[in-house]
């Protein structure tokens, strides 16, 4: 059985773009912090979030890292992103606190702390309701929606 976690993307700055990460069960999860969001087929490489749509999910170790974390992809290799016209390696789930740590990557984060920045780590949160997920027997996935900011 499927299991989805989404990511509602809510505020959009100069240099990062902000949201919420919601449990499958529809609870929140935490805060997430990424990339600007590009148009169809615009990639800036370190600087670009993956764009809206549906992604795998699986707990992997990273080599960069040297420890359990959270991939995104949507090839077989269960590494890379295709979507929209460009592509991603690596993207991974993972503390951090301004979009200088992203590269790509969803931070995730208990508490949003300013304008562009979060902080508190909620990592090991997501790695291990992914990997529970995972031993249970369900696919899991990820859903990236952009919510218009009114301005």
């Amino acid at each position: 059985m499927d299991k989805t976690f989404k990511l509602i993307r809510d505020t959009y700055r100069n240099g990062s773009t902000l949201g919420k990460l919601y449990h499958p069960g529809g609870g929140h999860l935490c805060e997430t912090l990424e990339d600007i969001v590009r148009g169809w087929g615009i990639k800036d490489g370190g600087t670009t979030a993956i764009p809206v749509g549906r992604y795998r999910l699986t707990v992997s170790r990273s080599s960069k890292f040297k420890r359990d974390m959270v991939m995104v992809y949507t090839e077989p290799n269960k590494y890379e992103v295709k979507m929209n016209g460009i592509g991603f390696k690596g993207i991974r789930m993972h503390g951090g606190n301004s979009n200088k740590d992203t590269w790509g990557c969803i931070i995730v984060a208990n508490n949003r702390t300013g304008p562009e920045t979060v902080h508190g780590s909620a990592e090991s949160s997501i790695t291990s309701s992914v990997q529970k997920l995972e031993k249970d027997g369900h696919t899991v996935w990820l859903e990236v929606i952009n919510k218009h900011q009114a301005q």
